[in-house]
Formats: structure tokens, sequence, C-alpha cells
């Protein structure tokens, strides 16, 4: 499997490289055991200075790929290569040093997707850095203040007690659609807070339930709380959950 994939990034990443104003090329963390994986796909960052290389030409660079299709919303292409998904997505650089330039007065870009972006900065696979950008980045973001993770907790803190809200009202109310999607907006916003509150940056959803069980920095009884949440055993009542939630909350904010 590491030979194929190895391959097939280094294919990519060559391709990519020829786009005008590409600087660094990564591969974020391969997640699955095989390539049969439904988890498995690769996924590049690539990061540009300047305007982005328009639809056509980035088609053009993958001819032999399948099901090639560009988000008219987002800077993101997906595809087919050798019948494995590929996601690439392109990032501004001037971007990246804008929010990194004024982080603290930049707090709400972490507001839905949390700090994944800085994970797949610093953890990502280097494939092509053309300049020292991304070194000097990654320095960057191993050195951020503390002032920059007090006032993300707040805000964390913040997200936290809304969902926690919303979903004890759902559970009196015994509405279960909105039941399920506070509930996932709670769970996450734990996770995502606790993330903070160990200076760490938040992993892809698919790594989330490994990488916050094993943080150094957790609440007493926290991953047994986790594990009674997540549970579909019928003893583990709507109310049930509603205090182990209230609980899990109550242990976080403590925290901060």
């Amino acid at each position: 499997m590491k030979r194929k994939v190895d391959k097939i990034s280094g294919d990519l990443s060559e391709r990519l490289s020829q786009l005008p104003g590409v600087d660094s090329i990564t591969l974020a963390e391969i997640v699955g055991d095989d390539l049969v994986d439904p988890y498995f796909f690769f996924s590049l960052d690539v990061y540009y200075r300047g305007a982005l290389p328009d639809e056509n030409a980035r088609r053009k660079l993958f001819a032999d790929s399948g099901a090639f299709e560009s988000s008219s919303v987002a800077a993101k292409d997906r595809f087919l290569i050798e019948d494995l998904p590929v996601r690439i997505e392109y990032k501004d650089m001037a971007r990246v040093d804008e929010i990194l330039g004024k982080i603290e007065r930049n707090l709400w870009v972490f507001r839905q997707t949390g700090t994944y972006m800085f994970y797949r900065l610093e953890n990502g696979s280097v494939l092509t850095a053309k300049s020292d950008w991304l070194e000097r980045t990654r320095a960057v973001l191993s050195g951020l203040p503390d002032s920059f993770w007090s006032l993300l907790a707040q805000s964390s803190r913040a997200t936290l007690e809304h969902y926690l809200s919303d979903y004890a009202a759902a559970v009196v109310r015994q509405d279960e659609l909105f039941s399920l999607i506070s509930a996932a907006g709670f769970i996450k916003s734990c996770c995502s807070t606790l993330f903070v509150l160990n200076h760490r940056f938040e992993p892809s959803g698919r790594l989330l339930y490994d990488r916050v069980t094993a943080l150094e920095l957790l609440p007493e009884h926290f991953n047994a709380r986790f594990e009674s949440f997540l549970s579909d055993d019928p003893d583990f009542t709507p109310s049930r959950k509603r205090e182990i939630a209230e609980h899990m909350a109550a242990s976080i904010v403590r925290m901060c």
C-alpha cells in the first residue's frame, strides 16, 4: 500500500507543481488501513501565490482521471486516479499569512472548522516546497502565544455551552431531529475545546475519536462519559444522555 500511495502522490505533486504560482504541496494524513477502506482517499493541499489557476488548466493536468469535478463555491477538485479517490484543495498563501499576521483578530476563522486548517499545515507530508514559506509558517504555528489559546478557549467554551443548551432543550421537547443535530454539535465542540486546552490543533473528524481520548489533559471520567454518550445502548435514555452531557460540559468548563 505505501509504495502505491507514494507513487500516486508523487505523480500528483509533479503535475500540480507545473501550475503557475504553486509554491508548496502537502499530503494530508492517510486514513484507512488499505486502499479499499471507505475512509481512504488522497487529500492534497496546494499552496499558491497570486491567481488560482483556472479549472480548465487544472482539468488538463488530469486528462487521464475519471469523474473530474470542480467545486463552484470553493477552490477544490475531486477525481479518480487508478480508481482511487483524490481531493485537492487550493489555498492562497497570502490568506494564510494574513490570518497568522493578526491571528487574535481572526478567531472567527476557526468558528466552524476549529483549528483543522492549521493541523493540515503542521502535519501534512511535504511533497513539494519551492521556497521556505512552508517551513517558516510551521515555525510560526509552533510558537503561537498563550493569549491565542486563551481567547480561543473562551470562544470554544461559548460554543460548547450553546450546543449543550440546545441539546438539553431538544431532549425535554422530545424533538428527535433537533436532538440529533445539537448532539452532534455538542460532542464536536467538546472535542474542539479539549484540543484548544491542550494547545493542540484539531485533526480530521475521521481521526477525532482516537486523538481526543489520547490527549494529555482530560477531565476526570471524560473517556467513560464520552463512550456512554456515543453508546446505542437502550439503557442510556435521552434523559440519561442529557445528564451525561451536562457532566461532560461542566468538567470541561472547569478546565477553561
